[in-house]
Protein backbone atom coordinates (compact mmCIF):
# COMPACT_ATOMS: atom_id res chain seq x y z
CA UNK A 1 0.00 0.00 0.00
CA UNK A 2 2.96 2.37 0.54
CA UNK A 3 3.42 2.83 -3.22
CA UNK A 4 -0.35 3.09 -3.79
CA UNK A 5 -1.51 5.70 -1.27
CA UNK A 6 -5.06 6.18 -2.58
CA UNK A 7 -7.95 3.76 -2.12
CA UNK A 8 -10.18 3.66 -5.22
CA UNK A 9 -13.94 3.13 -4.98
CA UNK A 10 -16.95 3.15 -7.25
CA UNK A 11 -19.51 5.63 -5.99
CA UNK A 12 -23.09 4.88 -6.98
CA UNK A 13 -25.57 7.64 -6.15
CA UNK A 14 -29.12 8.70 -6.87
CA UNK A 15 -30.61 12.22 -6.80
CA UNK A 16 -27.42 13.56 -5.24
CA UNK A 17 -24.82 15.98 -6.61
CA UNK A 18 -21.22 14.77 -6.58
CA UNK A 19 -19.91 17.48 -4.17
CA UNK A 20 -22.67 16.62 -1.67
CA UNK A 21 -21.97 12.91 -2.02
CA UNK A 22 -18.26 13.47 -1.34
CA UNK A 23 -19.14 15.42 1.82
CA UNK A 24 -21.22 12.47 3.05
CA UNK A 25 -18.48 9.98 2.20
CA UNK A 26 -15.86 12.04 4.05
CA UNK A 27 -18.06 12.17 7.15
CA UNK A 28 -18.76 8.44 7.03
CA UNK A 29 -15.05 7.59 6.68
CA UNK A 30 -14.08 10.29 9.21
CA UNK A 31 -11.56 11.95 6.92
CA UNK A 32 -11.19 15.59 5.82
CA UNK A 33 -13.21 16.51 2.75
CA UNK A 34 -9.91 17.30 0.98
CA UNK A 35 -8.90 13.63 1.27
CA UNK A 36 -11.74 12.56 -1.06
CA UNK A 37 -11.46 13.16 -4.83
CA UNK A 38 -13.74 12.34 -7.74
CA UNK A 39 -13.35 11.76 -11.46
CA UNK A 40 -15.63 14.56 -12.62
CA UNK A 41 -19.06 15.79 -11.53
CA UNK A 42 -22.15 13.70 -12.21
CA UNK A 43 -25.68 15.00 -12.51
CA UNK A 44 -27.82 15.29 -9.39
CA UNK A 45 -30.96 14.20 -11.24
CA UNK A 46 -29.88 10.71 -12.25
CA UNK A 47 -28.59 7.36 -11.09
CA UNK A 48 -24.84 7.60 -11.66
CA UNK A 49 -21.67 5.59 -11.09
CA UNK A 50 -18.20 7.14 -10.94
CA UNK A 51 -14.73 6.51 -9.54
CA UNK A 52 -13.54 8.31 -6.41
CA UNK A 53 -10.36 8.01 -4.34
CA UNK A 54 -9.59 8.47 -0.66
CA UNK A 55 -6.14 9.38 0.60
CA UNK A 56 -5.23 6.43 2.84
CA UNK A 57 -3.01 8.67 4.98
CA UNK A 58 -6.17 10.31 6.32
CA UNK A 59 -7.92 7.05 7.18
CA UNK A 60 -8.05 5.54 10.64
CA UNK A 61 -7.25 1.94 9.77
CA UNK A 62 -7.84 0.08 6.52
CA UNK A 63 -10.29 1.44 3.94
CA UNK A 64 -13.64 -0.39 4.05
CA UNK A 65 -14.72 -2.77 1.32
CA UNK A 66 -18.20 -1.24 1.33
CA UNK A 67 -20.07 1.73 2.79
CA UNK A 68 -23.54 2.94 1.98
CA UNK A 69 -26.41 5.28 2.75
CA UNK A 70 -29.93 5.44 1.25
CA UNK A 71 -28.69 7.80 -1.50
CA UNK A 72 -25.18 6.41 -2.18
CA UNK A 73 -23.01 3.30 -2.04
CA UNK A 74 -19.24 2.76 -2.07
CA UNK A 75 -17.48 -0.37 -3.31
CA UNK A 76 -13.71 -0.61 -3.02
CA UNK A 77 -11.82 -1.40 -6.22
CA UNK A 78 -8.24 -1.43 -4.95
CA UNK A 79 -5.36 1.01 -4.63
CA UNK A 80 -3.96 3.54 -7.10
CA UNK A 81 -0.94 5.87 -7.12
CA UNK A 82 -2.78 9.19 -7.42
CA UNK A 83 -6.03 10.92 -6.62
CA UNK A 84 -8.91 10.66 -9.09
CA UNK A 85 -9.73 13.64 -11.27
CA UNK A 86 -11.52 14.29 -14.55
CA UNK A 87 -8.41 13.53 -16.64
CA UNK A 88 -8.79 9.79 -16.05
CA UNK A 89 -12.13 9.81 -17.92
CA UNK A 90 -12.12 8.99 -21.62
CA UNK A 91 -15.85 8.76 -22.22
CA UNK A 92 -19.06 8.66 -20.22
CA UNK A 93 -21.79 6.13 -21.03
CA UNK A 94 -25.47 7.06 -20.77
CA UNK A 95 -28.74 5.13 -20.82
CA UNK A 96 -31.77 7.40 -20.76
CA UNK A 97 -35.50 6.71 -20.90
CA UNK A 98 -37.28 9.44 -22.89
CA UNK A 99 -40.93 9.61 -21.81
CA UNK A 100 -44.09 11.43 -22.81
CA UNK A 101 -43.55 11.13 -26.56
CA UNK A 102 -46.16 10.98 -29.28
CA UNK A 103 -45.47 9.29 -32.62
CA UNK A 104 -44.53 12.55 -34.31
CA UNK A 105 -41.93 13.35 -31.64
CA UNK A 106 -40.47 9.85 -31.78
CA UNK A 107 -40.20 10.05 -35.57
CA UNK A 108 -38.59 13.50 -35.25
CA UNK A 109 -35.87 12.07 -33.01
CA UNK A 110 -35.04 9.50 -35.70
CA UNK A 111 -35.03 12.18 -38.40
CA UNK A 112 -32.69 14.40 -36.42
CA UNK A 113 -30.28 11.57 -35.73
CA UNK A 114 -30.08 10.95 -39.47
CA UNK A 115 -29.40 14.66 -40.11
CA UNK A 116 -26.73 14.89 -37.41
CA UNK A 117 -24.95 11.64 -38.25
CA UNK A 118 -21.66 12.07 -40.10
CA UNK A 119 -20.26 9.86 -42.86
CA UNK A 120 -18.13 8.05 -40.30
CA UNK A 121 -21.25 7.06 -38.36
CA UNK A 122 -21.07 9.27 -35.27
CA UNK A 123 -23.54 11.98 -34.25
CA UNK A 124 -21.99 15.46 -34.43
CA UNK A 125 -23.60 18.18 -32.33
CA UNK A 126 -22.54 21.56 -30.95
CA UNK A 127 -20.75 21.02 -27.65
CA UNK A 128 -22.72 23.55 -25.60
CA UNK A 129 -22.46 23.64 -21.85
CA UNK A 130 -25.69 22.28 -20.35
CA UNK A 131 -27.99 24.00 -17.88
CA UNK A 132 -26.29 22.12 -15.04
CA UNK A 133 -23.27 24.39 -15.58
CA UNK A 134 -25.31 27.47 -14.73
CA UNK A 135 -26.35 26.60 -11.19
CA UNK A 136 -25.09 29.93 -9.87
CA UNK A 137 -27.70 31.68 -12.06
CA UNK A 138 -30.49 29.23 -11.24
CA UNK A 139 -32.54 31.92 -9.48
CA UNK A 140 -33.18 33.85 -12.68
CA UNK A 141 -31.48 37.00 -11.35
CA UNK A 142 -28.37 36.77 -13.50
CA UNK A 143 -24.81 35.53 -13.32
CA UNK A 144 -22.36 36.35 -10.54
CA UNK A 145 -19.54 37.01 -13.03
CA UNK A 146 -20.60 40.52 -14.17
CA UNK A 147 -20.97 41.69 -10.56
CA UNK A 148 -17.46 40.42 -9.78
CA UNK A 149 -15.98 42.15 -12.82
CA UNK A 150 -17.67 45.39 -11.72
CA UNK A 151 -16.24 45.05 -8.20
CA UNK A 152 -19.76 44.83 -6.73
CA UNK A 153 -18.97 42.15 -4.16
CA UNK A 154 -22.21 42.62 -2.22
CA UNK A 155 -24.25 41.81 -5.31
CA UNK A 156 -21.89 38.94 -6.16
CA UNK A 157 -22.31 37.44 -2.68
CA UNK A 158 -26.08 37.91 -2.76
CA UNK A 159 -26.34 36.16 -6.12
CA UNK A 160 -23.97 33.37 -5.09
CA UNK A 161 -25.58 32.32 -1.80
CA UNK A 162 -28.33 34.79 -0.84
CA UNK A 163 -30.93 34.47 -3.60
CA UNK A 164 -33.49 31.65 -3.31
CA UNK A 165 -34.28 29.46 -6.29
CA UNK A 166 -37.27 27.21 -6.85
CA UNK A 167 -35.11 24.09 -7.13
CA UNK A 168 -33.23 24.67 -3.87
CA UNK A 169 -33.52 21.86 -1.35
CA UNK A 170 -32.13 20.80 1.99
CA UNK A 171 -29.34 22.91 3.50
CA UNK A 172 -29.09 25.10 0.39
CA UNK A 173 -32.76 26.04 0.71
CA UNK A 174 -32.26 26.96 4.38
CA UNK A 175 -29.13 28.96 3.51
CA UNK A 176 -30.61 31.07 0.72
CA UNK A 177 -33.83 31.79 2.58
CA UNK A 178 -32.09 32.78 5.80
CA UNK A 179 -29.87 35.23 3.93
CA UNK A 180 -32.73 36.61 1.82
CA UNK A 181 -34.74 37.25 4.99
CA UNK A 182 -31.98 38.71 7.19
CA UNK A 183 -29.63 40.28 4.62
CA UNK A 184 -27.66 42.97 6.45
CA UNK A 185 -28.54 41.66 9.92
CA UNK A 186 -25.64 39.23 10.00
CA UNK A 187 -25.94 38.01 13.63
CA UNK A 188 -29.60 37.21 13.01
CA UNK A 189 -28.75 35.52 9.74
CA UNK A 190 -26.19 33.32 11.51
CA UNK A 191 -28.84 32.25 14.04
CA UNK A 192 -30.86 30.83 11.15
CA UNK A 193 -27.89 29.64 9.10
CA UNK A 194 -27.30 25.88 8.73
CA UNK A 195 -23.93 24.40 9.58
CA UNK A 196 -22.21 24.45 6.18
CA UNK A 197 -18.97 25.85 4.71
CA UNK A 198 -20.63 29.06 3.44
CA UNK A 199 -21.13 30.09 7.06
CA UNK A 200 -17.55 31.43 7.19
CA UNK A 201 -18.48 34.12 4.68
CA UNK A 202 -21.29 35.52 6.84
CA UNK A 203 -19.10 35.31 9.95
CA UNK A 204 -16.69 37.69 8.17
CA UNK A 205 -19.51 40.22 7.74
CA UNK A 206 -20.69 39.77 11.34
CA UNK A 207 -17.17 40.72 12.48
CA UNK A 208 -17.31 43.90 10.39
CA UNK A 209 -15.41 42.60 7.36
CA UNK A 210 -16.01 43.79 3.80
CA UNK A 211 -18.12 42.10 1.14
CA UNK A 212 -14.92 41.44 -0.81
CA UNK A 213 -13.46 39.59 2.18
CA UNK A 214 -16.75 37.74 2.62
CA UNK A 215 -16.78 36.58 -0.99
CA UNK A 216 -13.15 35.46 -0.66
CA UNK A 217 -14.21 33.37 2.37
CA UNK A 218 -16.68 31.33 0.33
CA UNK A 219 -15.68 27.72 -0.40
CA UNK A 220 -13.21 27.48 -3.28
CA UNK A 221 -15.65 25.42 -5.35
CA UNK A 222 -18.41 28.03 -4.96
CA UNK A 223 -16.09 30.85 -6.04
CA UNK A 224 -14.83 28.93 -9.05
CA UNK A 225 -18.27 27.88 -10.29
CA UNK A 226 -19.37 31.53 -10.23
CA UNK A 227 -16.58 32.33 -12.70
CA UNK A 228 -16.91 29.16 -14.75
CA UNK A 229 -20.68 29.56 -15.15
CA UNK A 230 -20.27 33.02 -16.68
CA UNK A 231 -17.36 31.89 -18.87
CA UNK A 232 -19.47 28.98 -20.08
CA UNK A 233 -22.39 31.29 -20.85
CA UNK A 234 -20.14 33.49 -23.02
CA UNK A 235 -18.68 30.39 -24.71
CA UNK A 236 -22.19 29.15 -25.51
CA UNK A 237 -23.03 32.53 -27.03
CA UNK A 238 -20.00 32.35 -29.34
CA UNK A 239 -20.84 28.76 -30.34
CA UNK A 240 -24.47 29.74 -31.00
CA UNK A 241 -23.53 32.61 -33.30
CA UNK A 242 -21.02 30.45 -35.15
CA UNK A 243 -23.59 27.66 -35.59
CA UNK A 244 -26.11 30.06 -37.08
CA UNK A 245 -23.50 31.51 -39.44
CA UNK A 246 -22.45 28.03 -40.61
CA UNK A 247 -26.01 26.97 -41.36
CA UNK A 248 -26.66 30.23 -43.21
CA UNK A 249 -23.51 29.91 -45.28
CA UNK A 250 -24.57 26.42 -46.37
CA UNK A 251 -28.16 27.58 -47.02
CA UNK A 252 -29.37 24.89 -44.63
CA UNK A 253 -31.96 24.92 -41.93
CA UNK A 254 -30.66 24.12 -38.47
CA UNK A 255 -32.32 22.64 -35.40
CA UNK A 256 -33.08 25.02 -32.55
CA UNK A 257 -34.01 24.49 -28.91
CA UNK A 258 -35.22 27.24 -26.61
CA UNK A 259 -33.25 27.62 -23.40
CA UNK A 260 -33.34 29.90 -20.35
CA UNK A 261 -29.77 30.98 -21.09
CA UNK A 262 -30.11 31.50 -24.85
CA UNK A 263 -31.35 29.34 -27.73
CA UNK A 264 -29.28 26.31 -28.70
CA UNK A 265 -28.62 26.13 -32.45
CA UNK A 266 -27.51 22.85 -34.04
CA UNK A 267 -26.28 22.74 -37.67
CA UNK A 268 -26.79 19.53 -39.61
CA UNK A 269 -23.78 17.32 -40.23
CA UNK A 270 -23.61 18.43 -43.88
CA UNK A 271 -22.72 21.97 -42.74
CA UNK A 272 -19.76 20.80 -40.64
CA UNK A 273 -16.53 20.65 -42.60
CA UNK A 274 -13.61 18.69 -41.10
CA UNK A 275 -12.04 21.99 -40.03
CA UNK A 276 -15.09 23.01 -38.02
CA UNK A 277 -15.46 19.52 -36.54
CA UNK A 278 -11.89 19.89 -35.25
CA UNK A 279 -12.23 23.54 -34.16
CA UNK A 280 -11.66 24.45 -30.51
CA UNK A 281 -13.14 27.66 -29.07
CA UNK A 282 -11.05 29.25 -26.29
CA UNK A 283 -12.70 29.87 -22.96
CA UNK A 284 -13.07 33.67 -22.57
CA UNK A 285 -10.20 34.92 -20.42
CA UNK A 286 -7.51 37.62 -20.52
CA UNK A 287 -5.10 35.10 -22.11
CA UNK A 288 -7.49 33.81 -24.76
CA UNK A 289 -6.48 34.06 -28.43
CA UNK A 290 -9.56 33.78 -30.63
CA UNK A 291 -9.07 32.12 -34.04
CA UNK A 292 -9.48 34.50 -36.97
CA UNK A 293 -12.73 32.80 -38.02
CA UNK A 294 -14.22 33.71 -34.63
CA UNK A 295 -12.88 37.23 -34.11
CA UNK A 296 -15.91 39.16 -35.38
CA UNK A 297 -18.39 36.81 -33.71
CA UNK A 298 -16.54 36.94 -30.39
CA UNK A 299 -16.25 40.73 -30.48
CA UNK A 300 -20.00 40.99 -30.98
CA UNK A 301 -20.73 38.63 -28.08
CA UNK A 302 -18.39 40.51 -25.76
CA UNK A 303 -19.81 43.89 -26.83
CA UNK A 304 -23.34 42.69 -26.04
CA UNK A 305 -22.14 41.51 -22.62
CA UNK A 306 -20.24 44.74 -21.94
CA UNK A 307 -16.88 43.02 -21.42
CA UNK A 308 -13.60 42.55 -23.22
CA UNK A 309 -11.03 39.81 -22.82
CA UNK A 310 -8.57 42.31 -21.35
CA UNK A 311 -11.00 43.43 -18.61
CA UNK A 312 -11.97 39.94 -17.46
CA UNK A 313 -10.20 40.36 -14.14
CA UNK A 314 -11.74 40.72 -10.67
CA UNK A 315 -10.55 43.96 -9.04
CA UNK A 316 -8.71 43.38 -5.79
CA UNK A 317 -8.73 39.57 -5.93
CA UNK A 318 -6.19 37.24 -7.49
CA UNK A 319 -8.53 34.27 -7.03
CA UNK A 320 -10.86 33.17 -8.42
CA UNK A 321 -9.81 34.15 -11.92
CA UNK A 322 -10.90 33.60 -15.50
CA UNK A 323 -8.72 30.67 -16.51
CA UNK A 324 -7.69 29.68 -20.01
CA UNK A 325 -8.06 26.52 -22.03
CA UNK A 326 -10.27 25.64 -24.97
CA UNK A 327 -13.31 23.47 -25.62
CA UNK A 328 -14.16 21.53 -28.79
CA UNK A 329 -16.83 23.29 -30.82
CA UNK A 330 -18.33 19.97 -31.88
CA UNK A 331 -18.85 16.87 -29.75
CA UNK A 332 -19.38 13.37 -31.13
CA UNK A 333 -21.75 10.78 -29.72
CA UNK A 334 -20.56 7.20 -30.23
CA UNK A 335 -22.44 3.91 -30.04
CA UNK A 336 -25.82 5.64 -30.31
CA UNK A 337 -28.89 3.43 -30.24
CA UNK A 338 -32.61 4.04 -29.81
CA UNK A 339 -35.19 1.40 -28.98
CA UNK A 340 -38.47 1.14 -30.81
CA UNK A 341 -41.06 3.38 -29.10
CA UNK A 342 -43.46 1.53 -26.80
CA UNK A 343 -46.35 2.55 -24.59
CA UNK A 344 -45.20 4.74 -21.70
CA UNK A 345 -46.54 2.88 -18.68
CA UNK A 346 -45.81 5.78 -16.33
CA UNK A 347 -47.64 8.41 -18.36
CA UNK A 348 -51.20 9.58 -17.84
CA UNK A 349 -51.39 10.58 -21.52
CA UNK A 350 -53.28 7.52 -22.66
CA UNK A 351 -52.34 4.61 -24.94
CA UNK A 352 -50.75 6.87 -27.56
CA UNK A 353 -48.14 8.19 -25.14
CA UNK A 354 -44.80 6.56 -25.92
CA UNK A 355 -41.36 6.13 -24.41
CA UNK A 356 -38.05 4.92 -25.78
CA UNK A 357 -34.58 4.12 -24.47
CA UNK A 358 -31.55 5.84 -25.94
CA UNK A 359 -27.96 4.96 -25.13
CA UNK A 360 -24.70 6.54 -26.25
CA UNK A 361 -21.19 7.48 -25.18
CA UNK A 362 -19.86 11.03 -24.97
CA UNK A 363 -16.36 12.45 -24.46
CA UNK A 364 -15.46 13.85 -21.08
CA UNK A 365 -17.06 17.25 -20.54
CA UNK A 366 -19.93 16.85 -23.00
CA UNK A 367 -23.54 16.95 -21.79
CA UNK A 368 -26.12 14.26 -22.47
CA UNK A 369 -28.86 16.86 -21.93
CA UNK A 370 -27.45 18.92 -24.83
CA UNK A 371 -27.54 15.94 -27.18
CA UNK A 372 -31.17 15.33 -26.18
CA UNK A 373 -31.94 18.99 -26.93
CA UNK A 374 -30.41 18.51 -30.38
CA UNK A 375 -32.76 15.55 -30.86
CA UNK A 376 -35.78 17.67 -29.97
CA UNK A 377 -36.08 16.69 -26.29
Amino acid sequence: MASHPFAAFTLEKISLATPDALEFVAKRLRVPRTAVSAAGLKDRHAITTQVITVDTAALHGSPPMHAEDPAWRLTRLGFVPRAADSTIISRNAFTIVVRGLDKRQADEMVRRVDSLRTRDGVIAFVNYFGDQRFGSARHGKGFVGPALLAGDFEQALRLAIGTPARKDSGAVRSLTRALATYWGDWPRALENFPRMPERASIEVLARGGSFKEAFAALPKFTQEICIEAYQSHLWNSIARELSGALAESMAQRCFEAEDDYGALVFPRAAALTPAFRALEIPMPSPRAQMPECLSIIAEGVFADAGVTLETMRIPGLSKPFFGGGARPFISHAHEYSMSAPTHDEFSSGGPNCLSCVVSFELPRGSYATVLLRALGQ
